[in-house]
């Protein structure tokens, strides 16, 4: 089994209210659950950065669903790779947005940081995509 990271951006096609984004994240969590997929989800000014890590096969068919779907538009692949270990093996999809402040109480759209192991993880794995925005300055994150 070959696993991938895939990391991509996109543009919503209307803004994504607290509603909208809970319900897109719960979604998200029940079909990563159940696929095996790992990642985390950054939403800020209508603008999404994505990273999904899985079995290849599987993060090919979320791809296919992803690019089909009309909640967002320019959808751009930043980084696909093979990997040997996945950097979010333990958040079915975390999520960061920081449009609203009030949003982080909210249980299921903080990027889950209520544990120490939850930050130290997020800290360890965060150079490395941090390299690929800084590399990808167009994206405007």
């Amino acid at each position: 089994m070959h696993k991938n990271r895939l990391i991509y951006t996109s543009q919503a096609t209307n803004p994504f209210s607290k509603r909208k984004l809970l319900d897109l994240l719960h979604s998200a969590r029940r079909y990563n659950t159940i696929n095996s997929i790992y990642g985390f989800l950054y939403y800020k000014d209508e603008f999404f950065f994505q990273v999904i890590e899985g079995e290849t096969q599987l993060i090919n068919n979320l791809w296919d669903r992803i690019k089909k779907d009309k909640r967002h538009t320019n959808v751009k692949i930043i980084s696909t790779n093979l990997i040997n270990d996945y950097l979010f093996a333990k958040w079915s999809m975390g999520c960061i947005e920081f449009n609203d402040p009030k949003l982080s109480i909210i249980p299921g759209i903080s990027i889950e940081l209520d544990s120490k192991e939850s930050i130290d993880l997020l800290i360890t794995k965060l150079p490395e995509i941090s390299s690929l925005l800084i590399s990808n300055p167009e994206l405007n994150l």
